[in-house]
C-alpha cells in the first residue's frame, strides 16, 4: 500500500462519515 493509497482510503472513509452525519441530521 502506497502512502497515496492510504490518503485515498482515508479521504473515502472521512467522506462517508461526513455524508452519513449529514444524512442523519437531515
Amino acid at each position: 500500500m502506497d502512502s497515496a493509497d492510504v490518503i485515498v482510503v482515508g479521504a473515502g472513509v472521512v467522506g462517508l462519515a461526513v455524508a452519513r452525519e449529514l444524512a442523519l441530521r437531515g
